[in-house]
């Protein structure tokens, strides 16, 4: 009885071995690329690195100004092998950035797909910076373009000086302002991807 069980078993297990199995002779298909480039970057982590705001204020006479605003920083992630580099400069006074005009960043490096983009957004009374990439995830029969956007909040550590001229005359600078804050480095991860 034991070995009619038992010879019952081998038999089986000489049918159909541990670790195969029959398709028919077609293979298990590869995972889909953009599946999977599309599950990481959910995963998608910045770093701004060097965030630096600094404005001027100049005025050439007491009702006359000239001031400008400049943001910089190089951001890069965990996805993709090159970096962005973004620089803006407002004259919308007074803090110059709102978080209402997109800027575009310039990529920088090897990798860089067509269609391929960094944009941001910067309020420099929040502090809040925002970020939207269009990162390219390629695949067969073709490559698919994802919105990958997030944001945080940055505190800025700045100096505020006004110098004045007390003998002003016209042609002279009359006052000049300039705040200049430490740059700083930033990680924070996506919220959306589309």
């Amino acid at each position: 009885m034991k070995s009619t069980i038992l010879l019952s078993l081998f038999s089986l297990a000489l049918a159909n071995p541990v670790g195969t199995h029959n398709n028919n002779g077609k293979s298990c298909p590869a995972p889909d690329p953009v599946k999977k480039c599309e599950k990481s970057l959910s995963n998608l982590k910045w770093t701004v690195h060097g965030f630096d705001y600094h404005a001027s204020y100049i005025f050439t006479t007491p009702a006359h100004q000239n001031s400008w605003g400049y943001v910089n920083f190089n951001i890069s992630n965990s996805i993709v092998p090159y970096t962005a580099s973004c620089a803006a400069a407002s004259s919308q006074l007074s803090d110059f950035f709102y978080g209402t005009q997109e800027y575009n960043c310039q990529l920088i490096g090897e990798g860089v797909a067509a269609g391929a983009a960094v944009n941001f957004k910067f309020s420099r009374p929040s502090g809040q910076l925002d970020i939207s990439e269009s990162v390219v995830c390629k695949g067969k029969p073709q490559d698919k373009t994802f919105t990958v956007s997030g944001s945080t909040n940055l505190t800025l550590s700045c100096t505020d000086t006004t110098t004045t001229n007390p003998s002003w005359t016209p042609g002279q600078i009359y006052s000049s302002r300039e705040v200049k804050c430490v740059p700083v480095d930033v990680t924070f991860g996506a919220s959306s991807v589309v």
